[in-house]
Formats: structure tokens, sequence, C-alpha cells
């Protein structure tokens, strides 16, 4: 064999490596909403789940709930906990969360609502931002990683 030969084999088996020993690790699965907008409830990446941003939005999609601030978060940690739960996890499993605030004004109450959803002590480590304008209108969204290490469902890619 010569020895461009060989190095185009051994470059091969490196970049190969992983899968030729069984140890390959599955791509990102992707969970869909269950609509037609164009971006997925959840992403599984090896061990870290990926949760799409989550606004106050109405169950049965009509816009952002009534009320302002308050009844968004709630509606918001609502919906973070049944998308976590479809994953077979909990609040306890997040690890990092954004949020996004149309008035840092804002900002104590909505904390005063999510503290509500943790122990004490165990919170996710987290950035706030003030934004200029967020989906449907809404006052506040949030977006999370969360620990699945193991308890891995598959979903649709």
């Amino acid at each position: 064999m010569s020895v461009r030969r060989l190095g185009v084999a051994l470059a091969l088996a490196l970049a190969a490596g992983p899968a030729l020993a069984g140890t390959a690790q599955p791509g990102p699965v992707f969970h869909p909403r269950g609509d037609d907008r164009p971006f997925s409830e959840s992403v599984q990446a090896g061990p870290v789940l990926y949760l799409s941003g989550q606004i106050g939005e109405a169950a049965d999609g009509s816009g952002v709930v009534p009320g302002g601030l308050e009844p968004e978060t709630r509606r918001i940690m609502e919906r973070m906990g049944a998308a976590l739960k479809a994953r077979g996890l909990g609040y306890g499993d997040l690890f990092k969360c954004t949020v996004m605030l149309a008035d840092m004004r804002e900002w104590p109450r909505f904390n005063a609502i999510y503290a509500e959803y943790f122990k004490p002590g165990r919170y996710p480590a987290r950035s706030a931002m003030g934004v200029n304008g967020l989906a449907l209108g809404a006052r506040v969204e949030l977006e999370c990683m969360a620990w699945a290490g193991g308890r891995h469902k598959r979903g649709r890619r």
C-alpha cells in the first residue's frame, strides 16, 4: 500500500473511529410541538434536553393568557413542566434558563413566581434580559436546558 493510500485509510479510520468501535452517539432527537410552527418543543442532544422558549400562550392557542406578567409566568411554568414531564423529567432537572422580559421592572415579580417551582438552593443558573418585543405580545419568555443523563426518551428525529 502506498504512503498516500495508507494516509487516506488512516484518516478515514480516525474519522469513523467511534462508529467502527460501536460507540457512536445518536444525533439529536427532535420533539415536535404538534402544530405547524417551525420549531421543536425540545431537542435532545446527548444528556441535555434543550427546551424552546415558552411564553404564556393559552391552551386553546388564542394568544397570551390575559392578566399580565403573573398569569403569563404561571402558564409558562405549566408549559415548561409539561414539556419536561413528556421526557420523563421535572423542574429539578433544569440546570440553565434564560429569561426575556418586555420590561425589566417586572423582574422581581417574575422571580417570586419562578422560585416557587424549585427547591431552595437548587435553582438553575440563569440569565435575564430586557427585550424589545416578544412573540404574540407576551411580557415574558423562558427557555431552559435540562439534564436528561440516562433518562433519554426517544422521539422523532
